[in-house]
C-alpha cells in the first residue's frame, strides 16, 4: 500500500511539472508577441522610442510590484525630461531692455524733462509688478480701456506712449521750466526726420517738413523758436509754449500722426483743408492756395533730404 501511495505522489509531481511547462512556454510566447507589437507601436506613433528595461525572457523575475516600479520610474523620467524647447533669444526683462534702449531711454527722458534715474526706477517697478507677459513694444504695461494690453507697431513707438503715461501720472517730476530754442534749423529738421521714421511712421516726413518749414520760416522765425513751436499751434492764450524743442517737435508730430494721417488725410490738400483752410466763392471749404504754394515749394528741397537720423546722432548734436 505504501509502494502505491508513493508512485501516485510521484505521478502527480510529473503532471504538475509538465503543466508547468506548458504554462511557462505559452507566457514566454505572449510576452514576446505583446513586446514586439509595443516597440512597433512606439516606432510608429512617437517621435522618441522609450526603451524597455526589461524583456519577457527576464520578466519572469520580477514580482508585479516590481514591474509596476519599473514602469512607473520609467514614465516619470520621460516626463521629468518632456520635450525639448526652443530657446528664443530675446528681450525678455527689462535690464536687457534698458541696456539695450539706453540712448533712446535717455533721449525721451532729456525730452520729456524728467529725470532719467526716476524713469528707469519706474520702468524696473511696472516690471516687477506685471501681471502680463513682457512686452518690448509696450515697456509701460498700458492697458485698453478694457482691460487689454494695447499693442504698439514698434519699441520706440510705445517708449514714447509710456513716457506720455509717465508724465500723466507724475507730473510733480516734470521740470516745467522752459528751454528757449537757440540752435540752428538742421536740428529741427533732424528731429522731425527722426520721429517720422522711428516713431509715428505712417506720417510722411517729407510732408511733415515742408508743413513745418512754411509755417516757421524754415525754422528760424525766432518768437516761435522761443516757444518751442515750429507748426503754428495755437491755444486759447496764443502761441503754444513747449517745455523744449524736443517736445514742441514731438507734438507737433504726434499732431500729425492722429488727428491726420490717423484719419486718412495724408496728402497736402486734405491736411490743408483742415490744417489751413480757406472757403472759396461757392462757400465749399478748400485747402489755402497760398498754404500749399509753400508747402509744395518747400517739398521740392526736403525730396533730396538724407533721412538717416538715429538717437546717437540727436544726443551727440553738440
Amino acid at each position: 500500500m505504501e509502494t502505491k501511495k508513493a508512485s501516485r505522489v510521484a505521478w502527480k509531481h510529473l503532471i504538475c511539472c509538465i503543466v508547468l511547462l506548458i504554462i511557462f512556454v505559452l507566457t514566454i510566447g505572449i510576452h514576446i508577441n505583446a513586446e514586439g507589437r509595443t516597440e512597433e507601436y512606439l516606432s510608429e506613433t512617437s517621435d522618441e522610442t522609450v526603451p524597455l528595461r526589461y524583456n519577457s525572457l527576464n520578466l519572469l523575475n520580477y514580482s508585479l510590484d516590481d514591474i509596476v516600479n519599473l514602469r512607473i520610474n520609467e514614465k516619470n523620467e520621460v516626463e521629468l525630461a518632456g520635450p525639448k524647447e526652443e530657446v528664443n533669444v530675446n528681450i525678455s526683462d527689462i535690464d536687457n531692455y534698458i541696456t539695450t534702449y539706453n540712448d533712446e531711454i535717455a533721449f525721451f527722458a532729456k525730452t520729456f524733462a524728467v529725470d532719467y534715474e526716476d524713469v528707469v526706477a519706474d520702468l524696473k517697478e511696472r516690471y516687477e509688478s506685471r501681471k502680463f507677459e513682457f512686452e518690448q513694444n509696450n515697456v509701460g504695461f498700458l492697458l485698453k480701456k478694457n482691460g487689454e494690453v494695447k499693442t504698439y507697431d514698434s519699441v520706440l513707438y510705445g517708449l514714447v506712449e509710456y513716457f506720455y503715461d509717465y508724465v500723466e501720472n507724475n507730473p510733480r517730476k516734470v521740470n516745467k521750466k522752459r528751454v528757449p530754442y537757440k540752435g540752428d534749423a538742421k536740428y529741427v529738421e533732424n528731429l522731425i526726420i527722426y520721429f517720422t521714421t522711428h516713431v509715428y511712421t505712417n506720417v510722411d516726413t517729407t510732408t511733415a517738413l515742408s508743413i513745418g518749414a512754411a509755417e516757421s520760416g524754415y525754422y528760424k522765425v525766432k518768437y516761435m523758436l522761443r516757444c518751442n513751436n515750429v507748426f503754428g499751434g495755437m491755444s486759447s492764450k496764443g502761441l503754444i509754449k513747449y517745455r523744449n524743442i524736443e517736445y514742441g517737435v514731438l507734438s507737433y508730430v504726434r499732431l500729425l500722426s492722429r488727428n491726420y494721417y490717423g484719419k486718412g488725410l495724408n496728402t497736402i490738400s486734405k491736411i490743408g483743408r483742415k490744417y489751413c483752410p480757406k472757403y472759396d466763392s461757392f462757400g465749399n471749404k478748400i485747402a489755402s492756395p497760398h498754404w500749399i504754394k509753400l508747402v509744395s515749394s518747400a517739398k521740392k528741397k526736403y525730396s533730396k533730404y538724407d533721412f538717416d537720423i538715429e538717437t546717437k546722432d540727436l544726443l551727440n548734436r553738440e
